[in-house]
């Protein structure tokens, strides 16, 4: 898709942020004016970037957020992680260098993230913009899932991007499980939930399933329906507005995104 608003002027952009999510195979822009409004949203084929998409990445953007799949990630206790002692992890990544781990706090559950972003793709975007706020895709998606917690409920949250899946399970308000899967296709995100289930004793359904990046009458999403009570779509802080109908059918899926500026 490549739709540029007539609302877009080149002499505003100072007043324009530029939201990029992006993975080895397709790239999302998403151009957001000062009243959130969508101005541009181009999708295509990273090796094979459209003329509109080329000469938007050569705008001189001065807000730019980019949301990068991890390619590694484990949790560590809060409390006995030290900053210090990094070397205790790196066999655990795919990059043994130390230089190469980053981590955050995730407070509310007394664990630190120490994750790996892709290098290719982080080399990418930092030279297409030096000034770039690059985050991993999982922060958005653990800061909606905490706004959705029900102490009296499990909660499994299912991210789709590309052919891969994050799926996470909150058990009494903790987060018990995440893990990355491949999936190609609805039958493989099933194999996945119902061995999550198996492994953490639910029997049944689960209480309740929140979808990011797909909605629910997706293929995703009817497939989800028949392990759950509760299936509801992951909704971002932000609401981003278009008057164009695809667009704003196909951003529901950029869910993540927007949330991307309350997560640095």
């Amino acid at each position: 898709m490549n739709y540029i608003s007539g609302d877009f002027h080149l002499h505003y952009i100072p007043s324009y942020t530029l939201y990029v999510q992006s993975d080895l195979f397709r790239d999302h822009l998403v151009v957001i004016g000062p009243e959130m409004d969508v101005l541009v949203y181009i999708t295509y084929d990273n090796e094979k970037p459209s003329l509109e998409a080329t000469k938007m990445l050569s705008m001189p953007f001065e807000r730019v957020y980019v949301s990068l799949p991890h390619q590694s990630l484990i949790w560590i206790p809060t409390e006995v992680f030290d900053i210090r002692e990094l070397d205790l992890y790196k066999d655990y990544f795919l990059d043994t260098r130390e230089e190469r781990i980053e981590f955050t706090e995730i407070e509310s559950q007394g664990v630190t993230a120490l994750y790996q972003i892709e290098s290719t793709l982080l080399n990418r975007w930092k030279n297409i913009f030096p000034m770039a706020i690059i985050l991993p895709s999982f922060s958005a998606v653990l800061g909606q899932a905490f706004r959705n917690i029900d102490y009296a409920l499990e909660l499994l949250t299912v991210h789709i991007y590309g052919n891969q899946a994050d799926i996470f399970l909150f058990v009494n308000s903790e987060i018990r499980i995440y893990n990355t899967f491949e999936i190609q296709n609805p039958d493989d995100l099933a194999y996945y939930v119902l061995c999550i289930m198996k492994n953490f004793a639910i029997e049944g359904k689960v209480q309740k399933i929140m979808l990011s990046g797909a909605t629910k009458d997706s293929e995703w999403g009817v497939r989800l329906s028949k392990y759950t009570k509760q299936l509801e779509e992951m909704n971002s802080t932000y609401n981003w507005k278009s008057h164009n109908s695809k667009v704003s059918h196909a951003i529901k899926n950029l869910n993540t995104l927007a949330d991307l500026s309350i997560c640095e």
